[in-house]
């Protein structure tokens, strides 16, 4: 738009165009893009067989997605790291929209979720930092600095 790049370059690199619809309008690839993600984190945090409920496939393919792949990456990632089975239902997928909501019904804040999510960890790991903090995906001195930031340590 303002006319700083270069045309030349432009033409030299723009070969093959490739025009990809978000991710809210193509919901057929939710569930293999779920498969995938559930998969990838289940042996990144040594927790194999990870399945979703249908009902838990639902509630993902009726979100409207505003982050694209990313969100969704990041989502199934955190319900894979939280899980207490292998097996994830609904609840254990934290999708924005209802942040927001439960924000403005039960006065909740970010803060509080994080907390609340620090606190399940050390919890499950029997408050082994390290692992806390794997599981987490945060280097250890991250965990050790939200601790001391919430009273945790």
């Amino acid at each position: 738009r303002e006319k700083t790049f270069r045309e030349d370059l432009l033409y030299r690199i723009n070969t093959v165009e490739i025009n990809l619809p978000p991710l809210r309008e193509r919901k057929d690839d939710i569930p293999l893009l779920s498969g995938h993600y559930t998969a990838l984190f289940g042996k990144k945090y040594n927790k194999p067989a990870i399945r979703l409920h249908s009902d838990a496939m639902k509630k993902l393919t009726a979100y409207t997605w505003p982050g694209n792949i990313r969100e969704l990456k990041h989502i199934i990632e955190r319900a894979v790291i939280l899980a207490e089975s292998s097996l994830l239902k609904p609840a254990d997928f934290l999708l924005s929209q209802e942040t927001t909501v439960a924000a403005d019904a039960d006065g909740y804040r970010m803060e509080n979720v994080e907390k609340n999510t620090i606190v399940k960890a050390l919890n499950k790991n029997r408050f082994n930092i390290s692992r806390a903090a794997e599981e987490l995906g945060w280097a250890r001195t991250t965990l050790y600095r939200k601790m001391t930031k919430y009273g945790l340590s």
